[in-house]
């Protein structure tokens, strides 16, 4: 049985985020593009969890988290003016933040639960478990205050990811309550990402390619956005 397990985890890092990449964009064109399609939003679905997934992955992995939270700040701020373009049709909206701010406060969190966790005591346990709960708490509530994308909810699926690594079937069921009743409707469809996460072997892959997913997300707003322009203005 083990071994049968491992020969269907075919899946590495790389295959996963050209997996979150594809999906993502699919997404994306059926909000802006062709709405009337509603396949393209279940499809699209399938991009955020893996994301979430691989944010926890690289939070362990990573030589330097302070350097992994800059280029997330980075690439959060220069993603913005083209995600409101490309979604909102304008340059700047203030009420709604892109997925790399709900990432970046993710990471944030993991980066001061981490913290928690190995300057803990024995006899201090309860306490630090008490301030693990305010710090998700906390990171909630900034994903609220600033409306970034998904909101506490993405927030909540990188913390299942991160706190229940180690126990798979809880991770899923936690990831499933999040997506098909706290959030609803087509998000269930979301669920379907747990498939590929669960066939993950571990394994990097194509490991020269950091920049260009980093990249990727801005470039592909921007010629969503350009498309929308020529179409719809």
């Amino acid at each position: 049985m083990e071994e049968k397990k491992q020969r269907l985890k075919i899946f590495n890092s790389f295959h996963l985020k050209l997996i979150a990449v594809i999906t993502m964009t699919i997404d994306h064109i059926g909000a802006v593009l062709l709405p009337q399609y509603g396949f393209l939003r279940i499809i699209g679905r399938i991009a955020f969890p893996i994301y979430c997934f691989m944010l926890v992955n690289g939070f362990f992995y990573t030589k330097n988290v302070r350097k992994y939270i800059g280029r997330m700040l980075i690439f959060a701020v220069i993603s913005e003016p083209f995600f409101d373009w490309a979604i909102f049709g304008k340059i700047y909206v203030k009420s709604y933040q892109n997925i790399y701010f709900t990432l970046l406060t993710g990471l944030i969190m993991l980066e001061c639960i981490e913290f928690i966790r190995k300057h803990q005591f024995k006899e201090l346990k309860l306490i630090s478990y008490v301030l693990e709960g305010i710090i998700v708490i906390l990171a909630c509530g900034v994903a609220i205050f600033i409306r970034s994308d998904y909101e506490f909810y993405g927030i909540l699926m990188i913390y299942w990811f991160y706190a229940l690594r180690f126990n798979k079937v809880l991770m899923g069921l936690f990831e499933a309550y999040t997506n098909m009743e706290l959030i609803g409707g087509v998000q269930g469809f979301a669920v379907l990402s747990l498939i590929p996460i669960y066939m993950y072997n571990g394994k990097k892959g194509y490991n020269k390619s950091k920049w260009l997913f980093y990249a990727y997300y801005p470039l592909h707003l921007l010629i969503i956005g350009l498309i929308r322009q020529i179409l719809f203005f």
